[in-house]
Formats: structure tokens, sequence, C-alpha cells
């Protein structure tokens, strides 16, 4: 495998929970750790106009954001394939919505869905690359 290596810098705090993570865990390997994490973060924040499946997950306080969340879904319906929304308790829910689309429209859609007041999490999942048959 070409490999480069490299050096990074962490806040104490973040490196004792890693290495702390790593003994509970026995992994061996640290650096796969980071591989994974970079792929991760480039695949949500790399521009493109493939066509992807996805998933985006908010966590919300209803009475602050249903409103608004609801009429972003409607702009962005040619998107949405499903949701599945839960009631964690009498004012937060965590909603999942299947998203497939261009994957520049997706991140577009998660980020107006995190600017949306009582959103306290939105994070966009790219699960697949859509391949046509």
């Amino acid at each position: 495998m070409n490999v480069e290596k490299i050096s990074i810098s962490l806040p104490k705090d973040l490196y004792k929970e890693l290495e702390e993570f790593i003994a509970r865990k026995s992994i061996q390997d640290r650096s796969k750790i980071f591989q994974v994490a970079l792929r991760n973060y480039l695949d949500e924040n790399r521009e493109s106009n493939e066509i992807v499946y996805g998933i985006i997950n908010l966590v919300y306080d209803n009475e602050e954001a249903s409103e608004s969340l609801t009429k972003i879904q409607h702009e962005y319906s040619n998107y949405i394939i499903s949701t599945l929304h839960l009631h964690v308790n009498d004012r937060i829910c965590i909603e999942a919505i299947a998203v497939k689309g261009e994957k520049n429209k997706l991140v577009e859609l998660n980020n107006k869905l995190g600017q949306t007041k009582g959103i306290l999490k939105a994070r966009f999942l790219i699960s697949f690359p859509y391949e046509k048959s």
C-alpha cells in the first residue's frame, strides 16, 4: 500500500479521549481511525454533481422548528424519498430523511435544515453513489 506519513496536532483532552478509546476497543492501528474519519469528512464535504443516496439526520426542538422544517422539505420534495420521525420527549424529535439526488443539492438541503431555528443537529450521511443499471 502506498502511504504518506503525516503529523497532526490535537488538543490534549481530545488526544486523551482517543487514547482511552483505543485502549478500551483494543484497536491496533491508530491510522485507520484517521483514514476512516478523513474519508467520511471528504465524502460529506467534497463538491460534486454526482447522484447519491443518503440520510439526513436531524435532532430538533419541535416547538421551534417544525413549521420551518415542513416548508423546507416541501421545497426539496423531489429529493426526499422517505422520512422517519421519532419523539424523544414532549419537545425533542429525531428525523431521518432518506434522500436521492445531486450531491450539491442534498448538501444545500442539509445546510438549510441545519440553519433552521430549533435544530440541534443536522448531519448528512452519504450512503451510496447512484449507479444506473
